[in-house]
Parts: C-alpha cells; sequence; structure tokens
C-alpha cells in the first residue's frame, strides 16, 4: 500500500509542477457584442397595392447599443440607420446590423405585388363532435396572391371558437357562424356542433313479462324456444338471436304482429335505434317504435299498462342486409321502457310467420 501511495504523490507533484510552469494552455475566449434582430429572414413587395408590405421596421438588441445598417444591394432594399428597410425593385438582398466586433444578417426578398381577386373556401358546412376539431382551407384567387392573411371569428365562441390557421375546435352542442375575412372579401361556414353519440349498456335490461321456460302463447315478451331468448338480442354477439313465437306450439299458431318491451331500468334519451336481423335469414322488414317514460305501469297489460308514445315506423333501407342498421329518432325523447311492434306489413318473408332479430340497441348521448 505505500508503493501506491508513493506513485500517487509522484503524479500529483508532476501535474502541480506543469500548470505553475505554464504546460497547460487554454486558448483566448473572445466575447463580441452581436446584435440580436429578432426576424432573420423577411419578404417584401413592391407595386400597387403594397402598401405598408413595402417596408419593414427592424430592431437589434440590446437596444442601448449603437450598430450599423448597411444593405449589401441597395438597388434592391435599402436600410436606414434605424433599421427601417424598403424594397426598391424585385430581388434578393443581404441587411447587415453590425456592432464594433460582430455582425448579424437578415435575408430580404423582394416581390411584385399581386392582388387578391377573391377567395373561397373548401367547406361551407361542417359538423364537429363536441372536443373534436376541423380544419377550413382558405383558397385565393388568384392562387399565387400576395400575403392573404385571413382573420377569422366565430358567432358564438361558446359553441364553436376558431383560430388564425382556420382550425374550429367544438365547445359546446350548438350552432354558429364562423367568418373568414380577407383583403374586404368574407366568406362564412355552418358548424354544427354535436355530441358523440354513446351505445347504451345493456347488461342491466330485462324484458317484462318474459318467461321462456313457458311453451306457447302470444304473451309479450315471449319466445318461443329457450335457446332462442330475448336477451340473445344484448348480448354483442350477431350470431345468437331472438326468434319470436312460431310453428303451432302449445296450441299457439305463430301470427303477426310479433312484439317485445324493454325495461332500460332508468332514463335514457333516445336519438337513433340499431336492429339486426339473423345473418342467415330474413324474416323481417321494418318496425315501429314505441316509448315510455319512467312512471307507474302494468307490465301485465303491454297495450294498455303503459302511456305509450308513437315515435315512428322505420323501413330497413337494406331490405336483403343483415348488418347493423340504425335508425334516427326526432325531438331525442327520452324513456325508460321500450315497445318494438312488427306488424303484418313488415313481413319479408311470405312463407315464415315469425321474426328473428340478432341486436337491438339504443344509442343517445
Amino acid at each position: 500500500m505505500k508503493k501506491y501511495r508513493n506513485y500517487f504523490g509522484f503524479i500529483f507533484l508532476m501535474a502541480l509542477e506543469c500548470i505553475v510552469s505554464g504546460c497547460v494552455q487554454f486558448d483566448n475566449f473572445n466575447i463580441t457584442d452581436k446584435p440580436y434582430v429578432e426576424q432573420t429572414s423577411v419578404e417584401l413587395y413592391i407595386g400597387t397595392g403594397a402598401g405598408d408590405y413595402n417596408r419593414i421596421q427592424l430592431v437589434s438588441n440590446p437596444k442601448d447599443k449603437q450598430y450599423t445598417w448597411t444593405s449589401l444591394d441597395p438597388s434592391i432594399a435599402t436600410v436606414t440607420q434605424t433599421g427601417l428597410v424598403t424594397a426598391i425593385k424585385e430581388g434578393f438582398a443581404e441587411i447587415t446590423v453590425a456592432s464594433a466586433n460582430d455582425q448579424t444578417r437578415i435575408n430580404v426578398w423582394v416581390r411584385s405585388w399581386i392582388p387578391l381577386e377573391d377567395f373561397t373556401l373548401d367547406k361551407y358546412q361542417v359538423e364537429v363532435k363536441r372536443l373534436g376539431r376541423v380544419q377550413i382551407l382558405l383558397n385565393p384567387v388568384p392562387l399565387n396572391a400576395s400575403k392573404v392573411e385571413a382573420q377569422w371569428t366565430s358567432s358564438n365562441p361558446e359553441v364553436a371558437s376558431v383560430f388564425e390557421n382556420g382550425w374550429i375546435v367544438g365547445n359546446e352542442v350548438g350552432s354558429a357562424i364562423i367568418t373568414a375575412s380577407v383583403g374586404g372579401f368574407t366568406q362564412q361556414v355552418k358548424v354544427e356542433v354535436t355530441q358523440e353519440l354513446i351505445k347504451y349498456p345493456r347488461a342491466k335490461w330485462t324484458i317484462p313479462g318474459n318467461n321462456p321456460q313457458v311453451t306457447g302463447g302470444p304473451k309479450i315478451g315471449y319466445s318461443s324456444q329457450s335457446n332462442y331468448w330475448l336477451i340473445n338480442m344484448f348480448d354483442g354477439n350477431p350470431g345468437t338471436f331472438w326468434t319470436s313465437a312460431y310453428a303451432s306450439n302449445g296450441g299457439f299458431n305463430s301470427n303477426y304482429p310479433h312484439w317485445f318491451i324493454v325495461d332500460m331500468h332508468r332514463t335514457h334519451n333516445i336519438e337513433q335505434v340499431m336492429m339486426q336481423r339473423r345473418e342467415s335469414l330474413v324474416t323481417n322488414g321494418g318496425f315501429e317504435f314505441y316509448t315510455c317514460p319512467d312512471v307507474e305501469v302494468n307490465q301485465d297489460d303491454p297495450e294498455n299498462g303503459y302511456p305509450w308514445a308513437f315515435q315512428g315506423k322505420f323501413i330497413f333501407a337494406d331490405p336483403n342486409s343483415t348488418a347493423e342498421q340504425r335508425f334516427v329518432l326526432k325531438g331525442s325523447p327520452e324513456a325508460r321502457y321500450l315497445r318494438v311492434m312488427i306488424p303484418k306489413d313488415c313481413q319479408a318473408n311470405a312463407s315464415r310467420t315469425f321474426v328473428d332479430i340478432a341486436e337491438f340497441a339504443i344509442y343517445g348521448y
């Protein structure tokens, strides 16, 4: 251990001798007074209509210092000792601002002014989801018009706000008018802000009057086969389905109309109804839809035990499709109970008196 201590002591003494004798040399660090200009590249214009775009006031910092301004091509652009640059003719020039020991260069492009004759927008009516956004693109006429800088405003910023690049943000459900203004020309966009539709959870839905263990009879919610229960419409699997009473079971002959009632066990506003028919068989071509609020009802009387409100009759747009199909309700009714009625005139298969439904769902906000 003593041997190593002597070795490190020797290294320390050698390093100290080098420092004292000047064997370690450092380059001199020169501090310069370099001017700072925020714009290092500018675009100016000449010709009728150029206006204030013919010149620009540059500022060099620190402001309490004295600098020298120079144009390397005054035939293109001139500069005063206060930093005011003026365009003379088309071309490119460099402007320098110099201190006693450093300088900064500014690139200047001078172009002929091309006046704006009009402009168009790529959209004049848009729908945006709440908290979503969409951009409106502005097309100048002519396309090479100079300095097309639009001012964007919203008639109702609480519903839809707009930013200088034409981006519209939906803030709340409602309507607003977005106005774009350029050089005395204006265009407007109608904006509708909507809420994102959600599929209401169906796990707690029940079928009033449903008894899959009973065979036969046209009772509300009845399914003639326990393997094809009504709750199959709520399981998210289009491969399972509900089949209404069919054939002749227990002395009951299947016939139209077919119907079922759903108790959602809470009130929902309803924007859309979704119906999906059985994948391998199309038996119904449409349905009638009814709603009932959260009031006292008589579940043993499907006709008169509920204050049903008729919401419309809906026909499948594609008579042969077994894909999901949605139907829009007017007025966004609120309801706890739902009734789907499939009348005789919605029979899609003349040889079959029963119906098959794979999925049934409700969408709202």
